[in-house]
């Protein structure tokens, strides 16, 4: 049986780019990497509170899938991150957020995957805002549409918002593709343990079908207006019941007072680049 393949108008022939948080996040596209070979870039080096980082697990799934390591590549460790998070250091996002948007225009890319907004981490839903902005001033610029998939971290791998079915991007895996998108899961020793909670979480049939789902921070985001995001909620009662020993700091990150604000501050710094392009543009003989 024939490997199932998206939509070639869609995909195949497109330049692709897939922009995660943490390295380990594009086991979850596995075949869709396989598919269109991506440009592949990474906030983080995944070190999470332990410090050690699983770049190396990621470079080499790169390699057996034929993607590409992009130039923005683990280049923040996650207590980086907390910290510019907790001491408004936007300007580590903003710059970031630009060197991106470069990148995407230099490669001419036109389609993009990466992490959902699910307010489970501000890691991933700050990942995932900087997609949005960097692919707005792209189009913006270059005059053509990107194609902007996301996908769920931590729901199941098939979940989609009714309204989206119909315009998210679907992957049927035959099991010659499913064996190898688990086989490399497995051999990924860093997330060994998430992929057996997995799998006996939803079973191994949800991972043959990959689900790549329009943008849909807007929504997201107007959620967090009226309701604070569960890293928030975990945060706050972790601290009041561990203190200092839940985590590293004593401060709860919140999306008002940390996460909006660095927002706010990429929104406006992919925006400058507009005017910093039509300036040449106008400059040029």
């Amino acid at each position: 049986m024939e490997t199932a393949r998206p939509n070639p108008s869609q995909t195949d022939d497109s330049r692709a780019a897939l922009v995660v948080a943490h390295p380990g996040h594009e086991l979850l596209v596995h075949h869709w990497m396989e598919t269109v070979r991506p440009l592949y870039y990474c906030l983080t080096d995944g070190s999470g509170k332990e410090g050690v980082g699983r770049l190396e697990s990621t470079r080499r799934l790169l390699k057996s899938t034929g993607a590409t390591q992009g130039p923005i590549y683990g280049r923040l460790t996650d207590n980086q991150v907390y910290q510019a998070l907790l001491e408004g250091q936007s300007e580590i996002f903003t710059d970031l957020a630009k060197e991106l948007t470069r990148s995407l225009l230099t490669h001419e890319v036109e389609v993009l995957s990466g992490d959902a907004p699910e307010g489970i981490n501000p890691t991933h839903d700050l990942c995932r805002f900087l997609i949005d902005e960097a692919v707005k001033v792209v189009e913006q610029i270059s005059g053509r549409q990107v194609r902007n998939y996301e996908f769920a971290l931590e729901s199941p791998p098939t979940d989609c918002h009714k309204e989206l079915i119909s315009e998210a991007l679907w992957l049927h895996l035959d099991e010659e593709a499913l064996d190898r998108k688990l086989q490399a899961a497995m051999n990924y020793t860093e997330l060994r343990g998430e992929t057996e909670e997995g799998l006996r979480l939803f079973g191994k049939q949800a991972f043959a079908l990959e689900c790549l789902r329009p943008s849909t921070t807007r929504m997201v985001m107007e959620n967090f207006e009226r309701e604070p995001p569960t890293y928030e909620r975990i945060g706050q009662e972790g601290l009041e019941r561990f203190g200092k020993k839940f985590g590293q700091y004593e401060q709860v990150i919140t999306f008002q007072g940390h996460v909006k604000p660095v927002m706010q501050a990429i929104k406006l710094a992919c925006q400058s680049l507009v005017s910093e392009y039509e300036s040449s543009e106008s400059a040029t003989p």
